[in-house]
């Protein structure tokens, strides 16, 4: 069961008020005069009108029933107020004993309440008198020393790890010069250095107050005042706010002035592009028609305030970092010698892919191309699409990556039918948000970088630098590696900039295809969007200790969640297993291989124990010293898969040991986040009420994803239901297309063509600007989709699900109509928009009409083999982020997958009856280029290749199912009948593990 520790008792301050030493002092004597009136004054008042507070001779049983008289009464409330004022004395006394002994907590008395603060509001004022005599000399100098750089100072941690031992950095930490993390912050804009401490545990009796905290940091207590104002009312980990400076907790992020010093003082430094800078108005500007400009990345990645950190290394300390900071210097590194060559294709002559990649350079200068590597076209974004990649966003603003895995796994569990069925109904919406929030492509690039790149360091025999953060934005991916270590430079076509602290890749360069190496950072997850707008990914794995999330504990528990969700979904994590410890509900059912929900922690370590020792073994016999070398040099991602446990709640001090103590481990992969402050965590974040997270140890602030309950609820329905129609293999009846189509028509092109079976593509020829062609596709892929036409308000409702005005959906429709032909899109009388079939043809139709002519020949082959003919590729891939979510409601993913595997095994079978191998084959390997998870093909293929070909063949088949069934179908594995079939086929044949 989760355990959490007992909380600490609340660090005392003297309160003391602004103003000058003279207010002070004055103030200090009024509260030594209210001492001395009330000590001395209140008895002589309570002597003189109510007489001592004890009888002058012993009461008689008869005082309890005579008549009370005015005398008694006064006597009874004198005799209180005696008490009260013995009670105040008694916590005067003990607030003056702890004043005396050194700010520490005095004992609590018996019902103090507003008594006892009473007392130390005094006890602090009468402690100013003494304090204002040595203000003017300590003050001085400390402006003095204002505008001095830190001093880089090192400081090393021995071995005992109790809670009550001050951590002077964070653990592990050691100073370091010339590194940074540059991940930048929302705040702190105005480019000063900013630097904050952690306030000590205590020690016996003595608790660490902001007034010891500017003694040690700033030489002069009394500049506490400046520590409360620079963090009032700022989240802290544990939940709470400073509101008042007699209350800090151990453990506290304390933000210092400008001029603090000292080890425990971790500093971060802001830098500043002003918004007219040339770099900003260049970027802004930027456009293919662009001549004799150059494209430049910095290292903020877009020009706007960026949080550098930076560390100093001194022999025999420990290997950490982010601690006393220098200034990175801005640099640039130009990519491409002409703006226009970044629209250009590969096959094109201007683009030389012959050379051979050579590595990486620090040395690029401005205007140079980047050294090897083919460049691929960039991302186009228009302006009028009515959805943005910020805007998109149902779990937190933005959540583009998490939405994306989970919209992937959606579709994998479907299987081979790829879209809703009509079960899904119920569901329509959840899914419609969900595919605007997913950004696929940019998933993809992240993935297949990610592989490339370990690829090629493998290849090159180099190891893999350890990541912090990774940036994404539509222009380029940013790797932000840890401090301290020295890397040579990337491959190309990555490029190094920041003194080789950070590795970029232009989205313009990335992989053109799929890349099948071994995720290098299975542990990389999404936090957020930080005020640049790029998306902020963090490396659970670097950060080699619980990864602890405060400040407001629902708010922490949605962004934890989050987590869990894109980790067990997302593309990079293959072979990783999330567990998730007494978060209420179980939530496994997103991703049944990959995502366990367990209710006591003791149970889910033994598991991941158990799992991780094979790591540790293997990392023996292979001589590997980690996990992170030996996934990249013996690829397997069920051996090698990240464990990562989220725990709803902070563990007992035990279980904090045993967890930091598995993450630390370098031959396990294990990385454990939780929700709730851990004061031993490496990397601490705070979480406030409106989703910002922040963690000051990396210098980072994000608008950070989260999923609440309700959402997750939503998910678990919309999954399930899927699952539950991919076990549903009836097929639905296909309707005839409005027009129907002749084989002849299929001899002469025409005037517009529409390809839906396989990526979306759409034939024209009228005049469109490059920014409207994706929008544009979109309408016309839609309104190929509707036979009989389709209202103004609904086609709206389907392209701009968010809203549009009629005059923007109107101006889009004209657009496209004059791209594809003013006789090809029009509205007929009743204002139904819809495409002239006679002028615009449309493979979708071509097919429905084929297969319809089959059904009613002896020999189908002829029409069947047309039909397939017009299938080019897996059905709609590749499709923008924040479009096509009309296809939750639309059902015809459904409809052409199961056509398409239906003709594919109509033509096999009606090739077999003709003896035809080569047909039958052709039939097969077409349906499985559409649809990859269909186990009706892959058993059919089996079959087909057990009675034409041999053993060693067969078991290709059974080895390329699997692997596409890995990478395709559903989390549980192939089905029953085709691992029947495997078995009878192949006796002995051993099925590859189960990778989701």
């Amino acid at each position: 069961m989760v355990k959490t520790t007992d909380p600490v008792r609340s660090a005392r301050l003297p309160q003391r008020g602004a103003g000058s030493a003279a207010a002070d002092r004055l103030k200090g004597f009024a509260s030594l005069l209210a001492v001395l009136a009330i000590v001395g004054g209140v008895p002589y008042v309570l002597l003189t009108f109510f007489g001592k507070p004890w009888p002058d001779q012993v009461p008689s049983r008869d005082v309890l029933f005579s008549e009370l008289s005015i005398e008694t009464v006064l006597g009874i409330i004198g005799f209180f107020v005696w008490l009260a004022w013995l009670h105040f004395v008694v916590c005067l006394i003990a607030e003056a004993v702890a004043e005396v002994r050194g700010h520490g907590l005095s004992p609590r008395i018996p019902l103090g309440g507003g008594s006892q603060t009473l007392a130390r509001r005094l006890v602090a004022g009468v402690v100013l008198i003494a304090g204002s005599a040595a203000v003017t000399l300590p003050v001085a100098s400390a402006v003095t020393t204002s505008g001095v750089a830190p001093t880089s100072i090192s400081v090393s941690q021995g071995g005992d790890d109790s809670v009550s031992t001050y951590r002077q950095t964070e653990k592990r930490s050691t100073v370091l010069s010339g590194g940074h993390t540059g991940v930048r912050t929302n705040n702190d804009q105005t480019g000063q250095v900013v630097k904050y401490t952690e306030v000590r545990p205590p020690e016996g009796r003595n608790y660490d107050c902001l007034w010891d905290i500017a003694e040690r940091y700033l030489g002069e207590g009394r500049r506490y005042k400046e520590i409360y104002d620079l963090n009032k009312n700022k989240l802290q980990p544990d939940g709470r706010r400073l509101t008042n400076p007699d209350l800090i907790m151990p453990g506290w992020q304390v933000r210092l002035p400008a001029d603090a010093k000292g080890p425990g003082v971790h500093t971060v430094r802001v830098a500043i592009d002003t918004p007219g800078s040339p770099v900003q108005q260049q970027d802004d500007k930027l456009s293919p028609n662009t001549k004799d400009t150059k494209e430049k990345v910095t290292p903020k990645i877009v020009t706007k305030p960026t949080v550098k950190t930076a560390t100093e290394a001194k022999p025999g300390t420990g290997s950490r970092w982010f601690e006393e900071q220098g200034t990175e210097k801005p640099s640039s590194v130009g990519i491409g010698n002409d703006p226009a060559v970044k629209d250009t294709k590969p096959s094109e002559p201007s683009i030389d892919v012959t050379q051979p990649h050579g590595p990486g350079t620090t040395e690029a200068q401005p205007g140079d191309p980047v050294a090897g590597g083919t460049k691929v076209p960039d991302v186009v974004v228009e302006s009028d699409s009515g959805i943005s990649a910020t805007e998109a966003g149902i779990y937190g603003f933005g959540a583009t990556l998490l939405a994306a895995g989970l919209a992937v796994a959606l579709k994998r569990r479907r299987g081979w039918a790829l879209g809703p069925g009509p079960k899904a109904a119920a569901n329509r919406q959840t899914e419609i948000n969900l595919r605007l929030a997913a950004d696929v492509p940019t998933a993809q690039f992240v993935d297949n970088s990610l592989r490339q790149l370990g690829a090629s360091m493998t290849e090159a025999d180099r190891p893999m630098p350890a990541v912090v953060a990774a940036l994404v934005t539509d222009r380029a991916l940013t790797l932000v590696l840890e401090p301290g270590e020295h890397h040579a430079p990337p491959p190309a076509p990555w490029q190094v900039i920041a003194d080789g602290r950070r590795w970029v890749l232009r989205r313009a360069y990335g992989p053109a295809g799929e890349v099948t190496a071994p995720s290098p950072y299975p542990t990389l997850v999404t936090i957020g969007r930080n005020a640049d707008g790029a998306t902020v990914l963090v490396d659970l794995d670097t950060a080699r200790g619980v990864v602890s999330f405060g400040g407001v504990t629902n708010a922490s528990r949605d962004v934890v969640g989050s987590l869990a969700a894109e980790l067990a979904t997302n593309l990079w994590s293959e072979g990783a297993h999330v567990s998730m410890v007494g978060f209420g509900d179980d939530l496994s059912s997103l991703a049944p291989a990959r995502l366990s929900y367990w209710t006591k922690l003791d149970d889910a370590l033994q598991e991941v124990t158990r799992r991780t020792d094979n790591q540790v073994q293997a990392c023996a016999r292979r001589d590997a010293d980690s996990v992170a070398t030996a996934r990249m040099a013996y690829p397997d991602a069920m051996l090698w898969g990240a464990e990562i446990i989220f725990v709803s709640a902070p563990p007992s001090l035990e279980e904090q040991h045993q967890l930091g103590r598995l993450a630390a481990d370098a031959k396990r992969c294990v990385a454990v986040v939780v929700v709730g402050d851990v004061l031993d965590a490496p990397w601490r974040f705070v979480v406030d009420e409106k989703n910002q997270a922040v963690c000051r140890l990396l210098g980072l602030e994000v608008d950070a994803h989260s999923i609440n309950p309700t959402q997750f609820a939503d998910l678990v329905a919309l999954f399930d239901t899927a699952e539950s129609e991919a076990r549903d293999k009836r097929r639905a009846e296909q309707d005839m297309p409005a027009y129907e189509f002749s084989s002849m028509d299929l001899s002469q092109a025409a005037p517009v063509e529409v390809d839906l079976l396989g990526p979306v593509e759409v034939d024209a020829r009228g005049p469109i600007d490059d920014g409207r062609v994706q929008l544009a596709t979109e309408i016309v892929a839609f309104l190929a989709g509707q036979d009989y036409g389709v209202h103004p308000n609904v086609l709206a409702g389907s392209i701009w699900p968010r809203g549009i005005s009629d005059e923007l959906r109107d101006a889009a429709l004209e657009h496209t109509r004059q791209w594809v032909g003013v006789d090809a899109m029009y509205a007929d009388e009743s204002g139904r928009w819809m495409l002239n079939r006679s002028v615009v043809r449309v493979d979708w139709d071509v097919f429905r009409t084929l297969a319809k002519q089959a059904d009613l020949m002896d020999d189908p082959r002829r029409p069947l083999s047309t039909a397939l003919g017009l299938v080019h590729g897996q059905a709609w891939s590749g499709l923008p982020a924040g479009r096509y979510s009309w296809l939750a409601a639309a059902g015809i993913e459904r409809r052409m997958a199961e056509s398409v595997v239906d003709a594919a095994l109509k033509l096999a079978e009606a090739s077999l009856r003709h003896d035809d191998g080569n047909l039958a084959r052709t039939a097969l390997q077409t349906g499985l280029s559409f649809a990859p998870a269909s186990e009706e093909l892959w058993r059919a293929t089996l079959r087909l290749a057990s009675h034409f070909g041999t053993t060693d063949d067969v078991t290709v088949i059974a080895g390329q199912m699997y692997t596409a069934l890995s990478k395709h179908g559903g989390p549980r594995g192939a089905e029953a009948e085709t691992d029947a079939l495997v078995d009878e086929l192949l006796p002995g044949y051993r099925r590859p593990a189960q990778v989701a």
